[in-house]
């Protein structure tokens, strides 16, 4: 009988499990998802849920391993943030998976969890993950120990090395600009405004601005909204035409700025019928809104 079989078996007869363990059996088989199916079975599932598929994120096969460890991220969403965790260390421990895809996706979905879930335990599993130089989707590694606190005063001795790759100087910079470095911010700032406002930057290197939540960094940010420059092109293929940064520039900043009037959609637009308007409430609030406050509970 084959191992995964067996673990199956085993787990066999503990109700609590929500039968996840006959789904994972049956994909593993056919390689078909049922986000249906797996969202009932979530509902049900334990707490303990990553202790139980301990076992299942030992298998040989990726896309196995790697739909166990979704479950393990899915149930950690729902679970109170007393139990949150559980989730996020067992999302951590995946990240000596020897498949690199695998990290890469967890890594993007430990991103999902506030910074309260994150135990020092976890802290420290961080810090023993950036001394390993051959840890896959490295800058995703470092902005997260940014983002949670981690391996401040490794960072600072890399920036001082000067044969530090340029992607993981950067990574390491926003890194400590997260955690309040103040060398850190003034570099990002000072490497910012050497840059010309156009699609590149907006796609690019804003993203990585805004993560930092440094008040300092996205008063660079508003500054561009402000610009009535026509630096950007439409995102539409069948219609490019110039247009104002600003609009693309508010849709990466509205989502962190506290009791801001412009929301965004699920997939990232501004929620509205006008951007027009859209840009000039914006344009208008901050004028008003010099202090305006950060969210910073979340990646």
């Amino acid at each position: 009988m084959k191992p995964f079989l067996l673990l199956a078996l085993f787990f066999i007869g503990i109700p609590a499990f929500g039968q996840i363990d006959k789904y994972l059996e049956e994909f593993r088989l056919t390689g078909q998802s049922n986000l249906k199916k797996e969202n009932e079975l979530l509902v049900d599932a334990r707490a303990d849920l990553p202790l139980l598929l301990q076992p299942f994120l030992k298998d040989s096969l990726r896309s196995f391993r790697q739909k166990a460890y979704s479950f393990i991220y899915r149930k950690g969403l729902q679970v109170p943030a007393s139990q949150k965790y559980l989730f996020v260390s067992a999302l951590l421990k995946g990240c000596t998976d020897p498949d690199g895809s695998v990290v890469g996706q967890i890594l993007i979905w430990l991103q999902s969890f506030g910074s309260e879930a994150f135990s020092p335990e976890t802290v420290d599993m961080f810090e023993s993950y950036l001394l390993n130089r051959r840890m896959p989707h490295r800058k995703r590694m470092i902005m997260l120990a940014g983002y949670v606190g981690a391996g401040r005063e490794w960072m600072r001795k890399q920036v001082m090395q000067n044969d530090l790759p340029p992607a993981e100087r950067w990574a390491v910079q926003l890194a400590l600009a997260r955690m309040g470095d103040d060398a850190s911010i003034f570099a990002c700032a000072e490497t910012l405004r050497s840059m010309v406002l156009n699609n590149q930057l907006v796609e690019y290197v804003l993203p990585d601005i805004i993560y930092t939540r440094q008040r300092e960094l996205l008063n660079i940010c508003v500054e561009y909204i402000q610009s009535d420059e026509m630096a950007c092109i439409s995102a539409d293929p069948d219609y490019e035409t110039e247009m104002l940064c600003g609009y693309r520039v508010l849709e990466l900043l509205a989502p962190v700025i506290v009791d801001f009037p412009i929301k965004v959609s699920a997939i990232g637009s501004l929620d509205t019928d006008d951007y027009h308007k859209a840009l000039l409430t914006a344009r208008s609030w901050f004028l008003n809104h010099p202090n305006y406050k950060i969210y910073t509970n979340a990646y």
